[in-house]
């Protein structure tokens, strides 16, 4: 779904489909990591440290794929393709 792009040129230009899919998805994955740091405290303050560890994995995994993201859309900005 094309999504509108702020101004350019005095005239509203459309992002496209894979622009906003990357910064949709980067968004998604920051706001993943933030819950489970929530899931990490209620594991401790639960003193679970089997539900911590694994809650620690998957935050791991997924800061990995946000910095996959960040890193992807670095280069693009870079090649003039974002």
């Amino acid at each position: 779904m094309a999504q509108q792009h702020p101004m350019i040129g005095g005239k509203l230009e459309p992002m496209d489909n894979v622009t906003y899919d990357l910064v949709t998805e980067l968004s998604s994955c920051g706001q993943a990591v933030d819950a489970l740091d929530t899931y990490i405290e209620d594991a401790q303050k639960a003193n679970n440290p089997d539900v911590t560890r694994l809650f620690e994995q998957i935050r791991d995994d997924e800061i990995r794929h946000c910095d996959m993201l960040r890193s992807l859309i670095s280069k693009q900005v870079k090649e003039g393709k974002f």
